[in-house]
């Protein structure tokens, strides 16, 4: 009998994570291992092979591929993105791969992905539209309508990030537009706030500490940060009008930032309503990017 497991593909500037994915959406065997971006393109196509190689065991379906930035889903070809070279810029992945491994390979953005895993199998299974939000380094996003990604004419629906919410704020984003979403609710944003305030410089989860252990200028780093998300998310809301909204990544597991954002989202909510829509905690932690990828080929899932 043919394999039904799929391959999920979880690519970023980093590591490069690989899940054989069962009909279920269990992860059955996973492998992590590093993108070498910096070597260029003949190394990140050879890292992408080797991850394939260590959970397929060469009886894998199919295989579906989340990264992070712009990718052109329909031809197969990732465009660009903030975390890997130029040298990668423009190439089509799903050629490449189709040719070389002889199985269907499909591709999306990883936000894109977490969306799709959330709505499907994590906790927004069982409501009809779905908005993923991704905290972390940097913010994205993906909406889920039917169990289907809404990807927009050039498949840049659900870039949130790129959301001005500060018209008149100085803080700029790493796409160098000023008051963006990103640039005022991020990890990268949590620090650089954080560094303006004291003149030090701490990772997200230490000012997080420091918040706790009554420090003002961390507490009021966290009262600015839980402002900025709120506006963000309510505006997601007013925009979408979704039944959830499913929040992952490192800042979604902060309560001392999580809390206040969820009582300042309803306070911005124009309509009695929207105010009952559940903005919750994702569900599939770190396999909702491979089980998303996964899900692409139309292999897996109800």
């Amino acid at each position: 009998m043919k394999s039904q497991l799929v391959i999920g593909l979880d690519i970023g500037g980093t590591k490069i994570r690989a899940g054989a994915v069962s009909k279920d959406g269990q992860v059955v065997n996973s492998e992590t291992m590093p993108t070498e971006a910096a070597k260029g393109k003949a190394a990140i196509l050879r890292n992408i092979e080797a991850a394939i190689a260590s959970v397929s065991k060469g009886k894998a379906a199919a295989i579906g591929i989340g990264i992070a930035g712009l990718v052109d889903h329909d031809r197969g070809i990732y465009v660009q993105g903030p975390n890997l070279p130029k040298s990668f810029q423009n190439v089509p992945l799903v050629k490449l791969l189709t040719d070389k491994l002889k199985i269907p390979v499909t591709i999306d953005n990883d936000a894109h992905c977490f969306a799709l895993a959330e709505a499907v199998f994590g906790a927004g299974h069982g409501h009809k539209t779905v908005v993923g939000v991704t905290l972390g380094t940097g913010i994205g996003g993906g909406v889920v309508m039917d169990g289907q990604i809404f990807r927009g004419r050039d498949n840049a629906a659900g870039e949130i990030g790129h959301m001005t919410i500060g018209l008149n704020h100085d803080a700029v984003c790493g796409c160098g537009q000023t008051g963006h979403f990103e640039a005022l609710a991020s990890g990268n944003a949590m620090a650089k706030l954080y560094k303006t305030k004291t003149g030090n410089q701490l990772a997200p989860v230490d000012v997080e500490n420091a918040a706790k252990s009554g420090e003002k200028e961390a507490q009021a780093v966290i009262s600015e940060m839980a402002e900025s998300l709120a506006v963000g998310i309510a505006s997601i809301i007013h925009a979408f009008d979704p039944d959830m909204v499913v929040v992952g990544g490192g800042l979604a597991k902060a309560n001392i930032l999580w809390e206040p954002a969820i009582q300042k989202i309803r306070e911005k909510l124009i309509y009695g309503q929207l105010r009952d829509i559940p903005v919750v905690r994702a569900a599939l932690g770190p396999d909702a990017g491979v089980i998303g990828a996964a899900l692409l080929t139309g292999k897996i899932g109800p």
